[in-house]
């Protein structure tokens, strides 16, 4: 005795079509997913780098005022960029470079070229190394004044007089 089956009462399952439209949704969604988390993690790393790079120039500037109030005053513009561009930086971690990008004068009226009189400006710079995606750079603009604690003095140009 045969059976027949009627159209009805047949088990129902998925078409071809049905299971290849629900993986490329799958399929999209996971990479929507997986894109947002790759581009948290990169975001999160140059935030922080900048964030360090930011906290690294300020302990730059503090480091130069140090090194003119201890060396006597200010270096002369010939080498005054290569000078405080050598003064170490506390604590700076590997893959940050700081720089003195640019050394000038108050002339009474405006800043100008370096003339190693009055006080100067500079411009100072904490970059990361490594791929352009995640660098960032941190900028600081700090104006140095002479020390007024006697070794000014002492070099023959004391400016607290």
């Amino acid at each position: 005795m045969s059976v027949h089956r009627s159209p009805h009462n047949s088990d129902r399952g998925e078409t071809l079509i049905e299971l290849v439209v629900a993986i490329a949704i799958l399929g999209i969604a996971a990479v929507a997913i997986l894109g947002g988390l790759m581009m948290s993690t990169q975001t999160s790393t140059i935030h922080r780098n900048s964030a360090t790079g930011g906290a690294y120039v300020r302990s730059f500037a503090e480091a130069i005022q140090n090194f003119v109030d201890s060396s006597g005053g200010y270096k002369s513009c010939g080498a005054a960029a290569a000078a405080y561009a050598a003064v170490a930086v506390p604590d700076l971690p590997a893959g940050y470079v700081p720089s003195v990008t640019a050394v000038q004068s108050w002339n009474g009226s405006t800043w100008g070229a370096c003339t190693g009189d009055g006080i100067q400006r500079l411009d100072l710079k904490v970059r990361t190394t490594g791929d352009s995606v995640r660098r960032a750079e941190e900028t600081l603009t700090v104006v140095l004044r002479q020390p007024c604690n006697g070794s000014a003095a002492a070099a023959g140009a004391d400016p607290c007089s």
